[in-house]
């Protein structure tokens, strides 16, 4: 049975309804959207994809993760998407196949780059050993990710735990790159060997659903800056 959401407003409060029902995140808190724009994201995103459970909805676990954990310990969500940065995606580089290397010069180092502008300094390797990164970088990525409120700081949380790059999702989550380059960054490696030899069913379908994930992601993160 589908869930059937209703938006209700009162006291200057937004809170969305199931079955006539209030949501709760799992920690029993409501919600309370001040603005209707995010609890319409939600209850278009279940009435579209004609959703039975709510855990289905990817954006009530967005805001559901930024109330109960982010909002009362976001240092230690911050700390533990900081775990990322000696092994990120975009700092472990091939230099052969050439094709291949010259994809990772045509992406990746335009990523660093972006980061290098605002002084985040991330070196690559050719080794598969982790590279220990600049303490100064790390320091001042710490600083810029406390910044980010609790919602963006929840879609960045997810979205490094998808890509394995905690570079690529901050410059997403800052919006300095559209989800499709996002996509094309996190699986440069995939899509190259998809070229050469073919794709397999089960990996077009996981990287299909991945980017649909970063255009809604997207989409919440747009009106998240909109706002402020």
């Amino acid at each position: 049975m589908c869930l059937k959401p209703k938006l209700k407003y009162e006291n200057g409060i937004y809170n969305l309804f199931i079955n006539n029902k209030e949501i709760k995140t799992p920690e029993n808190a409501l919600l309370n959207f001040k603005d209707k724009t995010f609890p319409e994201l939600m209850l278009k995103e279940i009435k579209r994809l004609n959703l039975k459970n709510l855990n289905q909805s990817l954006y009530y676990n967005i805001f559901s993760l930024a109330k109960d954990k982010i909002f009362i310990d976001k240092q230690k969500y911050i700390d533990e998407v900081m775990k990322y940065i000696n092994t990120d995606l975009i700092c472990y580089w091939e230099n052969k196949p050439e094709d291949l290397h010259t994809l990772q010069i045509d992406n990746w180092r335009k990523q660093l780059k972006k980061l290098k502008d605002e002084e985040l300094k991330f070196d690559y390797t050719y080794n598969i050993l982790p590279v220990k990164q600049k303490d100064y970088s790390i320091e001042l990525l710490k600083n810029k990710l406390i910044q980010l409120d609790d919602i963006i700081l929840a879609c960045l949380l997810i979205v490094t735990k998808t890509t394995s790059s905690l570079l690529l999702s901050y410059l997403f989550t800052t919006n300095r790159i559209k989800p499709i380059d996002l996509y094309k960054n996190t699986y440069l490696h995939e899509i190259w060997q998809s070229n050469k030899w073919g794709i397999v069913e089960e990996e077009k379908e996981k990287r299909e659903s991945d980017l649909l994930t970063f255009k809604k992601i997207y989409k919440l993160i747009k009106i998240s800056y909109d706002q402020q």
